[in-house]
């Protein structure tokens, strides 16, 4: 579908909606997949500005993200707020964890059918600081595995207070305990930000309710994909500021549609297969759509090249014993002249280097392949 396509979707929302409307749509391509970051809120910023003279309208945020960086919706929703007085998120599709936390700060959250908000998760990742317990730097824990841990003792009938410490005490043997204390303090002020944009609505719930609403957001759904539909937030949760637009559901689906194409969401990409196919050691594969952000006035797209790479087992003692054939040598009538030893020491010189590098290669593609390695270059917003 066309980009004049979407920007026409876009002025008919706004049109009927009396709004602005903004687009923030990630990919959710298996393998290339989107996420809310910091730099977005810069490039959202350049947009709404984009938009002036804003008027009284308020502005819709049309949005589709299922992970990102917890702490980019309070920034994300204060920027909002200094520039409109009302502002809304239109949902049609997915809105989990950092999208969930800035629907929170919405003054209406509009559902579609399909829509989905989710619990919300922290993870943190150890860096090398934890290399030494064993930590791997691209495994990721979050809070609720471990006070699962605990919930799962007491299936087991009454705990006492010393079987709790005996517990704790070898879970730090396998998670390092600054690890722990990064993630008790990552979800407390994660629960602090949902407040305090709950806070920022205009029709602003009591306070005792917004709590209620974080506890349930962080504690009855433990599981992270555990999604809450429409109804459920309604329901279960308490968001008494969700609505529906009927009429304008077409729209919006076939708005969300059409980014899903710019992603190629229904195409496979497995770019491990793809290098094993290509009998190479390594690929990149330039120019991934991660992220849009669009308005009526201008378009952003985020931008990636991933780089991937066979990680090859190399033996404890290496053992390289070329196997060269040479060329034929052809020593025309001319050379004749000159002692055919020099000839055939810069023969060498020029060709044998060649020959060993070629050898080396061969022997190094024969090792097996332990892993592949997965390295995300170059990420930048560029206009369309």
């Amino acid at each position: 579908m066309s980009k004049n396509r979407r920007l026409e979707l876009i002025e008919s929302i706004q049109e009927k909606r009396k709004s602005h409307v903004l687009a923030y749509v990630l990919s959710d391509r298996p393998n290339c997949e989107g996420r809310i970051c910091p730099d977005a809120v810069r490039e959202m910023c350049s947009l709404l500005y984009e938009m002036k003279p804003i008027g009284k309208k308020p502005l819709d945020l049309f949005m589709f993200a299922h992970r990102g960086d917890t702490t980019v919706p309070w920034q994300m929703v204060g920027m909002i707020r200094e520039m409109f007085d009302v502002f809304n998120v239109i949902i049609p599709y997915k809105a989990h964890g950092a999208a969930t936390m800035v629907a929170l700060g919405a003054d209406t959250i509009i559902m579609g059918e399909r829509g989905e908000l989710s619990p919300i998760e922290v993870l943190v990742t150890g860096d090398d600081g934890f290399k030494e317990q064993g930590w791997e730097p691209s495994r990721a824990v979050s809070v609720e595995d471990v006070t699962a841990l605990v919930s799962l003792m007491e299936l087991f009938g009454k705990v006492r207070e010393k079987q709790r410490v005996d517990a704790f005490l070898r879970t730090m043997e396998r998670v390092h305990p600054l690890l722990l204390g990064t993630m008790q303090k990552g979800i407390e002020q994660t629960k602090t930000d949902c407040l305090r944009l709950l806070e920022k609505r205009s029709r602003r719930f009591r306070k005792g309710k917004n709590k209620k609403i974080i506890k349930k957001l962080f504690s009855d759904f433990v599981f992270p994909h555990r999604y809450i539909t429409r109804s459920e937030a309604v329901k279960s949760i308490g968001l008494k500021q969700v609505r529906r637009e009927e009429a304008l559901e077409p729209l919006f689906w076939e708005l969300l549609t059409s980014y899903e194409q710019e992603f190629r969401t229904n195409e496979s990409f497995c770019p491990e297969i793809l290098l094993q196919q290509s009998n190479q050691d390594e690929m990149i594969f330039p120019s991934q759509k991660l992220a849009y952000l669009e308005s009526a006035k201008g378009t952003r797209i985020f931008l990636e090249d991933i780089h991937v790479k066979k990680i090859r087992e190399y033996p404890p003692t290496v053992q390289f014993d070329p196997q060269i054939v040479l060329p034929p040598l052809q020593i025309g009538a001319e050379s004749m002249e000159e002692p055919v030893w020099s000839f055939i020491e810069g023969w060498l010189q020029n060709n044998l280097p060649t020959l060993i590098d070629q050898s080396f290669d061969r022997f190094k593609r024969s090792l097996p392949i332990l892993r592949h390695q997965r390295v995300h270059l170059n990420p930048r917003w560029v206009d369309e």
